[in-house]
C-alpha cells in the first residue's frame, strides 16, 4: 500500500515533533539535575517540571490521543 503525499507529510511532521519533544525533555532533565544538585530545597519546582515532562511523554510517545481519535485506519 503506497502512502499519499498527505500521509507522508503527516508522518514527517510527527517525526519532527517527536524529535523536538525528545530534545526538550533532555534539556529539562539536565536543568532538573542542575537545580537538584545546586538548590535541593526547590523540590516543588522540580515536581512541577517532572509533571510537565510526564505530560509530553504521555501525549507524544505513548500516543494516548489515538485512543480517542475518530479516524478509522481500517484495523
Amino acid at each position: 500500500m503506497a502512502e499519499t503525499k498527505d500521509q507522508a507529510g503527516s508522518r514527517r511532521e510527527q517525526l519532527n515533533a517527536g524529535v523536538w519533544v525528545f530534545l526538550m525533555l533532555g534539556v529539562l532533565t539536565f536543568g532538573e539535575y542542575l537545580v537538584g544538585a545546586i538548590a535541593p530545597p526547590w523540590g516543588q519546582a522540580l515536581l512541577l517540571v517532572a509533571a510537565f515532562k510526564a505530560f509530553f511523554v504521555i501525549v507524544y510517545y505513548m500516543n494516548v490521543g489515538r485512543l480517542f481519535s475518530a479516524d478509522d485506519e481500517g484495523h
